[in-house]
């Protein structure tokens, strides 16, 4: 599966741009929690609540039969989670459908049932289509990734989000074959992370990812910081 993402990645020219956020209030907020909410699904719903307002984040460049845009009525994003089956390391694709309409609650369940349900049950498709062989399974992919905007979007979504900032390290080129990737460095000292955004230079520029990344702080020192403190606090 991941051979297939590298494969497909090509096919979109992607730029890199990076921000230094301040988290330093939301990190306070999650420490005081009993029960802490994941950095990531800190930042899936933040960035789909922006998503929400700025369509272009929710398009797709679809080549075939000829060049055009797909429309996504939701966000779907799409992190890579690192699984053990069958005594074997597997890097699956967990989807979270339409984040800005649910609770940090709702996507942190979500998002643990993703990392210790069985493998074959909660990712099905990437299981079984993983024994295909790779001329077949590519062949599915491409009509996805190329022809359909809605399934592609299902099988692939609007933005990936991915990164290793728990083991203290940054990843700089995350690969993704979305729109747009995320990914976020380790929270240092003075509460700050640097937050670097791969986009579809198609389909966006510089400047618009500039104001999403000052947005994204925005939103989660503020809709997302709210939410934190109405959780439960026992």
């Amino acid at each position: 599966m991941v051979c297939d993402v590298l494969y497909f990645e090509r096919e979109v020219p992607t730029f890199p741009h990076c921000r230094e956020i301040d988290l330093a209030a939301v990190d306070e907020i999650r420490r005081s929690l009993p029960s802490r909410v994941s950095w990531t699904v800190l930042f899936i719903k933040a960035f789909s609540l922006i998503a929400r307002d700025s369509p272009v984040l929710r398009q797709s460049w679809i080549r075939f039969p000829w060049p055009r845009l797909y429309l996504s009525s939701q966000s779907v994003a799409y992190l890579p989670v690192k699984r053990t089956h069958e005594d074997e390391e597997w890097l699956c694709f967990a989807p979270f459908f339409g984040p800005e309409s649910q609770s940090l609650a709702v996507l942190q369940a979500r998002l643990e049932s993703y990392q210790v349900e069985p493998v074959e049950e909660v990712f099905r498709t990437q299981y079984r289509s993983a024994f295909l062989p790779t001329p077949i399974r590519r062949l599915v992919i491409a009509t996805w990734f190329r022809l359909l905007g809605k399934r592609r979007v299902k099988r692939m979504g609007t933005f990936g989000i991915t990164t290793i900032s728990s083991r203290g390290a940054e990843i700089q080129f995350p690969p993704g074959i979305q729109t747009s990737t995320i990914t976020y460095g380790p929270i240092d000292k003075a509460g700050k992370s640097r937050v670097t955004m791969h986009y579809d230079h198609r389909l966006m520029d510089g400047w618009f990812v500039a104001e999403v990344l000052e947005e994204l702080e925005s939103v989660l020192n503020g809709v997302i910081l709210d939410e934190l403190r109405r959780l439960p606090q026992s």
